[in-house]
């Protein structure tokens, strides 16, 4: 039976056991897990796995989860990845300056897993919800632009017609209709082949999103 991807998870914990099973556990549910065992292997799995979450301990060897935090929220590559802390120490200040330096979330231990991915859920739900919303307006800002462009298309339309009343209505000669009407019809190619040319590219850019 295929399991349904759910999304990419780093585990990162310097006990082993906790890292093997989270991995078991979020594997079977469908998430692409990565795992690390210190803070500096965090930070090198995150350039090359990009992980839509972190599960990060606290203390950790060779740089702490507020390093780790700290590094990758003071980032614009990595600033958007949720990170959830993991840690047996349970301070309320501790809390308050997790979230301070953008902790999404913080859980004490001893773990109980269906909490934990009660929330990983719900940081993914709202990650996506954010994705989606900003991919949203970029196709409304490109459809913005290109709107304006076929206003645009569509004035210099009407100033051609405009300019070819204006020439029949100066009375001129019959052998000069054909001239000017050679004019209009070899202007409005050219405009009807600049509003297909912006017609493809609006589809080909709103597929891209």
């Amino acid at each position: 039976m295929d399991i349904e991807f759910n999304g990419k998870i780093l585990v990162a914990d310097d006990e082993k056991i906790n890292v093997e099973f989270f991995q078991i556990m979020l594997e079977r549910l469908g998430f692409e897990v990565e795992v690390a065992y210190n803070g500096e292997e965090v930070i090198k799995k995150v350039e090359h796995f990009y992980p839509d979450i972190i599960l990060l301990d606290l203390l950790m060897p060779k740089m702490s989860g507020i390093e780790v935090t700290k590094l990758l929220k003071s980032n614009p590559e990595t600033d958007s990845i949720p990170i959830i802390i993991l840690t047996a120490i349970d301070d309320i200040k501790e809390k308050v300056d997790l979230f301070e330096i953008g902790v999404e979330d913080y859980i004490t231990k001893p773990f109980n897993f269906i909490e934990i991915l009660a929330r990983i859920r719900s940081i993914l739900k709202t990650k996506r919800f954010k994705q989606l919303a900003t991919t949203n307006e970029k196709k409304i800002e490109t459809l913005k632009n290109y709107f304006k462009e076929s206003g645009k298309l569509i004035d210099n339309f009407n100033n051609a017609l405009a300019e070819y009343s204006s020439s029949i209505k100066q009375n001129l000669i019959k052998s000069e209709y054909s001239v000017v009407l050679e004019k209009l019809i070899k202007r409005l190619e050219k405009i009807k082949n600049e509003l297909n040319v912006l017609y493809k590219n609006v589809n080909e850019e709103i597929e891209i999103y």
